[in-house]
């Protein structure tokens, strides 16, 4: 039996999406596609994510550092590390293969083997295409995805076999010394990210108050903060406090709660704002997800359908 992909077509990440966990099986494999040039929301996960090109690039920002991923290379992100990507880097097309994995079974799997966990220092890790290649990662994905099909009472057991040989690998690859270090570093920047990361709950950080922090003027710091994250100091703080907010609100907390506690100083420009964002108030939102957490719905099938199509298919026609 053959597992098709799930395949989504202009995935447009939001906060919420971002914080929600895996299904039962604690792991998930999808196809995306994306035809048009789109960058994603700054985000983190509870889980690891591994992501491989297709076709076309992708330009990554994660804590002060810059890494384009080109087709074939393969990253793997540790879960709560922020980043943001920008998708169709030199194409008219993105298309990438994700696995994501519940960070409990991935640490439980690297226990039971006596396994080092090699992402605990919370950096992204790359490898080259040809490495990829040589151990047929891509091959491996597609079993993982393929597992989900098999009998409960082996399911696990085949997963947990097929996540300990993606580890030796990376364990192999870190001894080889074959990782891919990133295409540009700002010790400034990732220094004002660890700052705001630490601090965007509270009301009064600025840019000013920032720059004071890290030494540098207002808009020395301003124009090299976006060359690395690809976005504006006040945007990435926003883009942290609105993810907290949601996560707060989906945990129970009262709107004003939520908007306090994420560091938003202003009620009714905080109110302004999300539903520009969101196309929503936060009472409608919060309606929403106690609908959907009420009838097993996910935040993902509450904003998008997926496309069924065959991603197998597309590879087939490569």
């Amino acid at each position: 039996m053959i597992r098709k992909f799930n395949h989504i077509t202009d995935y447009l990440m939001t906060e919420e999406m971002a914080r929600e966990r895996l299904c039962a099986d604690q792991v998930d494999v999808t196809w995306y596609t994306n035809k048009t040039n789109t960058e994603s929301v700054l985000h983190s996960h509870p889980y690891y994510e591994a992501i491989l090109p297709i076709s076309g690039e992708v330009l990554y920002s994660v804590n002060g550092s810059l890494y384009h991923l080109h087709t074939g290379e393969l990253i793997i992100f540790p879960d709560e590390v922020f980043h943001s990507g920008k998708f169709d880097v030199g194409a008219d097309v993105s298309e990438r293969l994700l696995l994501k994995v519940d960070e409990g079974l991935w640490r439980s799997t690297a226990e039971a083997l006596g396994f080092p966990d090699i992402l605990s220092a919370k950096e992204p890790i790359i490898f080259t295409s040809e490495t990829v290649s040589a151990w047929d990662i891509r091959g491996l994905i597609t079993r993982i995805n393929r597992t989900s099909t098999m009998h409960k009472d082996y399911r696990t057991t085949m997963l947990q076999a097929q996540l300990a040989e993606l580890m030796m690998i990376i364990l192999q690859i870190e001894h080889d010394d074959n990782q891919v270090r990133p295409n540009a570093t700002s010790a400034l920047v990732e220094k004002a990210v660890k700052y705001i990361q630490a601090n965007y709950s509270d009301p009064d950080l600025t840019v000013g108050k920032l720059a004071e922090y890290t030494f540098v003027s207002r808009s020395h710091l301003s124009r090299v903060f976006k060359e690395y994250t690809m976005e504006s100091v006040h945007s990435y703080v926003t883009n942290l406090r609105m993810q907290h907010c949601q996560f707060a609100i989906a945990e129970g907390k009262t709107v004003l709660d939520a908007c306090t506690e994420s560091g938003f100083s202003d009620y009714s420009s905080f109110l302004k704002a999300f539903r520009k964002r969101y196309g929503i108030t936060p009472i409608e939102y919060k309606k929403r997800i106690a609908k959907a957490t009420d009838g097993g719905s996910s935040f993902e099938s509450m904003a998008f359908a997926a496309d069924t199509a065959a991603a197998e298919d597309a590879i087939a026609k490569e």
